[in-house]
């Protein structure tokens, strides 16, 4: 639990604190389609039709474009070497040297698998594990960020889960029991953590099992995974849809050459979810609103190849770097980083609150310690950000109770902010049954 410190010391270190005071991370997630693994038996891949040295030139285009600072990827072939030689080919190049990643780990005995890559000079990599899933491991990185106060033990950390389950009709039932492996080691590993879970999840809709079992909360009030695009139109029937041709990520060719998909862009396959702590800032991190996109995708290649024509969303050599480069496109986002959001938890932890019960139904009882009499005001928001009903009373100084009158809410999962006149402030999920 972290100690209260005096405001007057918060803003003094406010002013002394270098750049990492408040930075932005740039996350990138790319389905590299069989990279550097020829005939793998599933697609038609050989040198000849996805060289890596051609997927090694797109790749330096779109990273140079990109700029992330933190880079996973699906289909990586299953060998170190290759490791080495992307980051020495692609990444530690023009007289970089900070990008790092891991040992593979290959439970699975996969020939392609997930990975990671990362800027050493802003994160470190504290550790990997593998969930053993079907038909591929999925991946969970826990890093941390180099702030300031790191050698005083003040960690923030940003877990990333790389997930790619089976492809195809029919197997929606596998890629959900991938995600509930997924779902369950973050309640039992990081349920208040920065989370984000990404990677190649075929799914075709958003009423895939799996998607709603990412993304809305059924028992455990504590996880539940945002879209960043829920509140701008990307959720829903999206496969061969026209009207979510800007989120489509899958294919980038309008034929084929028996390795790279076909049909143009009209699948939206690629993800990146976060957790409702960055969403909503609960720990030194929040989601930069209208950052999400898929690199390429202007909204006007609906079932047409990206390099097709005029491409408004990027230049050119970049269009034609995700043409050649694989049959996905890759998706991207930003995140704040403020290490003065510790204010606002240290202020939040003298709140104390929980809420009880929780699943709850018509009415739940808030319990919290008040530091100091005031008036406390109670605001409920859904996912998406709007604001459903507000309460306010006047409480004395020490622990309190307060019921919660929750007026016809639907079954979901909603964010409940508590607010003291003099500053304080904690928000608490609740779930309603």
């Amino acid at each position: 639990m972290k100690r209260k410190t005096p405001l007057i010391f918060l803003l003094l270190l406010w002013i002394a604190l270098p750049s990492w005071a408040q930075d932005t991370l740039t996350v990138m997630q790319y389905n590299l389609l069989y990279y550097g693994n020829y005939n793998s038996g599933f697609a038609d891949c050989y040198e000849t039709n996805n060289n890596t040295q051609r997927k090694d030139e797109c790749i330096r285009t779109i990273v140079d474009y990109v700029k992330p600072d933190i880079f996973t990827v699906c289909e990586f072939g299953a060998t170190a070497a290759l490791q080495n030689n992307f980051l020495r080919h692609n990444l530690n190049i023009n007289g970089a040297s900070y990008w790092k990643s891991d040992n593979i780990i290959n439970y699975a005995g996969e020939n392609i698998i997930n990975h990671i890559f990362y800027n050493s000079n802003k994160m470190g990599l504290k550790s990997h594990v593998a969930l053993r899933t079907n038909p591929r491991d999925t991946d969970v990185y826990e890093l941390y960020l180099k702030t300031p106060n790191l050698a005083a033990g003040d960690t923030i950390k940003l877990v990333c889960i790389v997930a790619h389950p089976k492809a195809g009709q029919g197997y929606e039932s596998q890629r959900r029991a991938l995600m509930q492996t997924a779902m369950d080691y973050v309640n039992q590993h990081y349920p208040t953590d920065n989370v984000l879970i990404m990677g190649d999840f075929n799914m075709y809709s958003a009423n895939e099992s799996g998607y709603r079992l990412l993304t809305q909360t059924y028992s455990n009030p504590a996880i539940c995974f945002m879209d960043p695009v829920a509140g701008v139109g990307g959720v829903g029937e999206w496969t061969n849809n026209s009207q979510f041709a800007q989120f489509h990520t899958q294919s980038t060719r309008s034929y084929s050459d028996e390795c790279f998909s076909s049909g143009g862009l009209d699948d939206r396959f690629d993800f990146i979810l976060m957790a409702d702590e960055i969403a909503f800032s609960y720990n030194h991190m929040r989601y930069v609103q209208g950052s999400y996109h898929a690199v390429g995708n202007d909204g006007h290649h609906f079932n047409m190849s990206v390099d097709q024509g005029t491409n408004n969303a990027v230049p050119d050599e970049v269009a034609e770097a995700l043409f050649d480069g694989s049959d996905h496109l890759p998706v991207t986002m930003k995140i704040a980083v403020d290490v003065h959001l510790g204010v606002e938890d240290l202020e939040a932890q003298s709140l104390c609150a929980t809420v009880a019960p929780n699943p709850a139904r018509d009415r739940a009882s808030v319990t919290f310690f008040n530091p100091a009499q005031g008036q406390v005001q109670f605001e409920l928001y859904s996912l998406q950000g709007q604001l459903l009903q507000r309460e306010a009373a006047a409480f004395g100084e020490g622990t309190q109770q307060y019921e919660l009158a929750l007026h016809d809410l639907t079954k979901g999962f909603y964010l409940l902010r508590i607010k003291h006149d003099r500053g304080w402030g904690q928000t608490v999920k609740l779930v309603v049954d």
